[in-house]
């Protein structure tokens, strides 16, 4: 949801875990992003990145920061710290997508359920879902 708000296309999301990859889920760019060829701002990468942990705290009811620092939130520090922001970038990085979290509840509650059904969302559904 927050990949659709930013303005970025992806292939597929999905809570399934892999274990291959020890993943719980994740969200599935396309070959178009992976070769490189195109290229996404940082602070919009950022804002997608931070937005998991922002959820997760939220329903959990904990604070980012912890969740965040978690081990369920490493492979998102590591692409957040290679995007290359300021700390100004990354605060407001961190307060988009804070906001977003806060204003589209209802609408992430609805795609993780759907996520927890087991289903696989192309961008299409989620960005269906996003419009309706």
């Amino acid at each position: 949801m927050a990949a659709v708000r930013a303005g970025l296309v992806f292939d597929h999301v999905t809570a399934i875990p892999d274990l291959d990859e020890d993943l719980d889920g994740a969200l599935h760019w396309t070959d178009l992003h992976s070769s490189g060829d195109f290229d996404m701002a940082p602070e919009a990468s950022a804002m997608v990145l931070l937005a998991g942990p922002c959820a997760e705290a939220r329903d959990r009811r904990l604070r980012f920061d912890r969740v965040f620092a978690g081990e369920g939130a490493t492979d998102d520090r590591e692409a957040v710290a290679s995007l290359g922001l300021t700390d100004e970038e990354f605060l407001a990085a961190s307060r988009d997508a804070l906001a977003l979290i806060e204003r589209d509840w209802a609408l992430i509650e609805r795609i993780a359920d759907e996520l927890e059904q087991g289903r696989v969302l192309e961008f299409e559904e989620v960005d269906a879902l996003v419009h309706t």
